[in-house]
């Protein structure tokens, strides 16, 4: 029996999948659609009809076929219901909404983030009418606003306006982020822009969930967590991240122990196999096992609940689910086929799970795991049980990096190189970490046994942040590098290839894979090249400062007015395009009175308000002026003092002052390059 055969839910799901993304990337008439449920529907009627034996074996492949068919129309169609679902109306315009919270408000430093459901819209003439769709808001912090909780329904006014896309190049797409969360819209509400009017009592399975989440956090926090610990516990165990500031995360991220934070496989396989081992006594017979299986799937689900039903915690617990019942059954669960399932069903429950960068990781490292741990493990008979546990562990995380490697360099582009090191520290501390947390919950209600078990629980938490900031800062902990989208599927294809070859001794898998890596490396060898015979000038869009790259084949030259901001506005570009370090120019001969020659273009850079209400006897002819930190200058005084052929202003300029330059620039006839509405502005030459 091959691995097809053996594996049905992942033919299913090759069906819905490819659905998915033909819709992501192509729209189809709706009579063609029709047309397409019309061949299937045919293949299947004709499959049933069908009678003779050996006619049927002959043409077996039409119900299978017409299944492929039904379910790329599913998936196609899944994904169609979700996007207009997700349509927002009137944005870009004020007025009032009446909205409720769908999610418990994250605290910001200025302000309150809240995902909303907007319920109505009413206009000038305070009529109103239904308005369905998601968005986030930012209200203004204050007493009040910290006070909201999931299901208030709010009264703003406010002008909602559609995420921004693109607007710098290699850089990270926000629309398309939020869009595929269902959400469209964002907002920033004023203190005085809004009031409480009521709250949904419906009965709501997440708000619900939330609910016991907050409960539990407050058991921490009674039994002293605070800081750094309470963050890591309430990441580790209940899947809440609003208290883990960016430098623990970016400790965590270089050490490569991010994973244990965000509550997935780990966390729920501690929990199952707590579990099976307290209900061993229970596989002595059939009913006792029906029951077991009951006890085990009520226990993981409500463990998903209590951390509030992220994505990553409800397809561990479905895959852990499927396990759990094909015990019961006393049969050994197909592990491909229980993956493929799991994936199924969330893809169809939401199709852009599919997107998620988590949902990615997640597969390929089980898949890894589950195919490469036993194959590496044999590599070393080990008699010895605590080198037979390391190596063991070793075994698991070299396979979990064939399977993520290329994902985290394609989305993030680091690489830990330190996680053998970290996942000895952090799986068996999170492990520990998690029994004990279960037993303070057990225990919260009788302060005797509580107080130990808390304080067991915070030197266990203080060790690991410890070690895991240690490694951290070991040196060279990070390999950087981008690689591109094709590059990734060329990393997977020579995987596969070069593992089908040791599996087959089939010498045209090699052959294949090491011209998928020629392929690859002339890609790089294309990208490199091109960098080195390209210039280009590069106006970064930033809202809250100005940043200008001159890029000379590989040398990058920076003027900036905060360079501690630079590195997340531009790294990605300077990476995919493997530039040199940053070479800041502001006070060197280079660039001189805010002026610059690059490429035979006369450039000034305007950051201060020096110019107004100068007058010069001529004006400098310039090839481009861009204006930027905020600068509020009148255009044309800027105008008497300097002569541009064209005028870029960049997005730290308010929008305000943004129109009166376009109007000016319109006036005078200088075209003129908003980058707050068009993104970065980029100009090469080719040498």
């Amino acid at each position: 029996m091959n691995f097809l055969q053996r594996t049905p839910f992942f033919r299913l799901l090759m069906g819905l999948v490819v659905g998915i993304f033909f819709f992501e990337n192509f729209r189809l008439p709706t009579p063609i659609l029709y047309f397409i449920a019309f061949i299937a529907l045919s293949l299947f009627m004709a499959s049933l009809f069908i009678r003779k034996s050996e006619i049927y074996f002959k043409f077996r492949w039409l119900f299978g076929f017409s299944l492929a068919i039904s379910l790329f129309l599913i998936g196609y169609e899944r994904s169609e219901q979700l996007q207009i679902r997700s349509n927002f109306e009137h944005a870009d315009t004020l007025g009032m909404f009446t909205v409720e919270l769908t999610e418990m408000p994250v605290e910001k430093e200025k302000s309150m983030l809240c995902r909303i459901q907007t319920m109505t819209y009413i206009d000038a003439s305070h009529h109103e009418k239904a308005n369905r769709g998601k968005a986030l808001i930012y209200i203004a912090k204050d007493s009040l606003s910290k006070n909201l909780a999931s299901g208030d329904r709010l009264l703003i006014r406010t002008k909602f306006t559609k995420p921004s896309g693109i607007m710098n190049p290699n850089g990270f797409d926000y629309a398309a982020y939020l869009k595929k969360q269902g959400i469209r819209a964002t907002a920033y509400i004023a203190t005085d822009s809004w009031k409480r009017i009521g709250a949904n009592k419906e009965f709501s399975l997440f708000r619900l969930s939330e609910k016991y989440q907050h409960k539990l956090l407050e058991v921490y926090k009674r039994a002293g967590m605070q800081g750094d610990e309470f963050a890591v516990l309430a990441a580790l165990t209940l899947g809440s991240k609003d208290a883990l500031h960016p430098e623990l995360r970016q400790n965590y991220s270089t050490s490569g122990g991010m994973h244990i934070l965000a509550v997935s496989g780990l966390h729920v396989g501690v929990i199952y196999f707590i579990l099976s081992f307290l209900l061993r006594f229970m596989d002595s017979s059939p009913r006792l096992r029906y029951l077991k299986a009951f006890l085990l799937l009520s226990s993981l689900w409500a463990y998903a609940f209590i951390t509030g039903l992220p994505p990553s915690v409800i397809r561990a617990t479905t895959m852990f689910s499927f396990v759990a019942i094909g015990q019961s059954l006393d049969r050994k669960s197909q592990i491909y086929n229980t993956i493929a399932a799991s994936a199924f069903l969330m893809l169809l429950y939401n199709p852009n799970f599919i997107f998620d960068v988590g949902f990615q990781l997640s597969y390929s490292a089980v898949i890894s795991i589950v195919y490469f741990q036993p194959k590496i493990k044999r590599w070393f008979a080990i008699e010895n049980r605590l080198l037979r546990w390391a190596w063991e562990l070793t075994a698991v995380s070299l396979a979990a990096q064939i399977g993520t490697a290329a994902l985290s360099f394609f989305y993030f582009h680091q690489f830990p190189n330190y996680f053998l090191i970290t996942n000895f520290v952090a799986i068996p501390f999170a492990s520990l970490i998690i029994y004990v947390a279960v037993a303070l919950f057990a225990t919260s209600t009788v302060a005797l046994l509580a107080s130990p078990i808390a304080f067991i629980l915070l030197w266990l938490l203080k060790i690991l942040n410890y070690l895991i900031e240690a490694i951290h800062n070991f040196p060279f902990s990070l390999s950087i590098a981008s690689i591109s989208l094709p590059q990734v599927i060329l990393i997977f294809c020579i995987v596969i290839l070069l593992t089908t070859y040791i599996e087959t001794k089939k010498i045209k898998f090699l052959f294949v894979a090491l011209h998928a890596i020629l392929l690859y490396v002339c890609i790089d060898i294309a990208l490199l090249y091109n960098t080195l015979h390209t210039n280009q000038l590069v106006v970064f869009a930033a809202n809250t400062h100005t940043q200008v790259n001159f890029v000379k084949g590989k040398q990058l030259y920076v003027v900036s007015t905060d360079s501690t901001q630079d590195a997340k506005t531009a790294s990605n570009f300077w990476l995919s395009h493997k530039l040199n370090k940053p070479i800041y120019i502001q006070h060197t001969p280079l660039f001189k009175n805010n002026f610059i020659v690059f490429d035979s273009k006369r450039i000034m850079l305007l950051t201060t308000n020096k110019l107004r209400k100068m007058q010069a006897d001529k004006p400098l002819e310039v090839d481009y002026l861009i204006i930027g930190n905020k600068v509020k200058s009148n255009m044309q005084d800027i105008l008497r003092c300097v002569l541009p052929k064209q005028v870029i202003v960049d997005q730290s300029i308010s929008s305000w002052y943004a129109a009166n330059i376009e109007q000016s620039c319109a006036k005078n006839k200088i075209p003129c390059y908003n980058i707050a509405k068009h993104g970065a502005f980029r100009l090469e030459y080719s040498e």
